[in-house]
């Protein structure tokens, strides 16, 4: 059958929409990023109504905010572990913030949250996917507080969907693993956490960057290299270990295969530079790569919309010839 002019455009216009749809997918990111709209109070089972008031006290935590409670059954639902978990204490507050100014944790009781520090929590948020919020963490009773972002995973999922299960489970063991060398290195001359984090937030935004420059693809040997360097740029090099170097390139290596929003990975610009601004002494001479780091957003925007530009003038110049 002979094709009719009609039916040709017909062809054209259903081959230009797939291309546009095609031009409109995330490149190497997930576009969603529905974060909280209102403040969440998210408290322990454990907690007696006394406890959780005075907790709420210690929060201070708005009339207007959603209260959840976090329950010792759905523990190991909420962090994708396999702990025997027998008590949940440890209770956040959220609130959301302005676009773009990231993660800000404040521990209120930091004598019964034993071992995880701000910093650990703000890397570890963002990674798991929670964005432009502060976030208050306390305890009644003393914990380790590896189980406090329990609380905002469970305020994700009963308001705007649960976070990913894969960067949920990065951001858990890159808690442990930020913590346990924290803890080894306390004492070492030339070391803060806060070094070691703002370290850990350029790390990311180096990998963040390779990934965007090669298609979505960043092998092992390149991941070793920008911790290496990124560490020795930080003053690091001669106090961690051997052994806390590969564990940081095997944490950076899963790291490398989740998926970030834009706002995550602003959320980490925020967060290195915040840590650069107030690191004290062992920052000043940190020989820091940030401003080198990915194109702005901005440019980002503007090479999206340059392709569909051009697609739109590519498909009717073919209308016509």
């Amino acid at each position: 059958m002979k094709e009719t002019p009609r039916f040709v455009m017909a062809q054209r216009l259903t081959a230009f929409t797939l291309a546009l749809l095609l031009l409109l997918m995330p490149f190497g990111r997930v576009a969603r990023a529905d974060n909280l709209k209102q403040p969440v109070f998210a408290y322990g089972q454990s907690l007696t109504d006394e406890q959780k008031q005075e907790t709420a006290q210690w929060l201070g935590v708005s009339d207007s905010a959603l209260e959840m409670q976090v329950n010792i059954d759905e523990m190991n639902g909420l962090l994708h572990d396999d702990y025997d978990y027998y008590q949940v204490y440890s209770s956040v507050y959220l609130e959301p913030r302005e676009k773009g100014t990231g993660v800000s944790v404040k521990i209120v009781t930091p004598k019964t949250i034993t071992e995880i520090t701000p910093s650990q929590y703000e890397n570890a948020a963002i990674t798991a996917g929670a964005t432009d919020m502060t976030i208050r963490v306390a305890s009644v009773k003393a914990v380790d507080g590896s189980g406090a972002l329990a609380g905002v995973y469970k305020a994700f999922s009963g308001t705007t969907g649960e976070l990913p299960k894969e960067n949920v489970q990065v951001a858990q063991e890159e808690l442990s693993t930020t913590s346990k060398i924290s803890e080894e290195n306390k004492d070492k001359e030339g070391f803060s956490d806060d070094l070691l984090n703002a370290a850990i937030a350029e790390i990311k935004a180096q990998i963040i960057t390779v990934k965007e420059e090669n298609d979505g693809q960043i092998n092992s040997g390149q991941i070793i290299n920008i911790v290496n360097n990124v560490v020795n740029n930080y003053n690091l090099g001669d106090v961690l270990t051997q052994d806390q170097m590969d564990a940081l390139s095997d944490l950076m290596g899963k790291f490398s295969q989740i998926r970030l929003t834009d706002e995550q990975v602003e959320n980490l610009k925020a967060l290195g530079s915040r840590l650069m601004e107030s690191g004290g002494k062992l920052l000043e001479n940190v020989k820091s790569q940030w401003d080198a780091i990915s194109p702005e957003t901005k440019q980002e925007i503007g090479g999206f919309f340059q392709r569909i530009f051009s697609a739109i003038g590519d498909f009717f110049n073919s209308l016509f010839h």
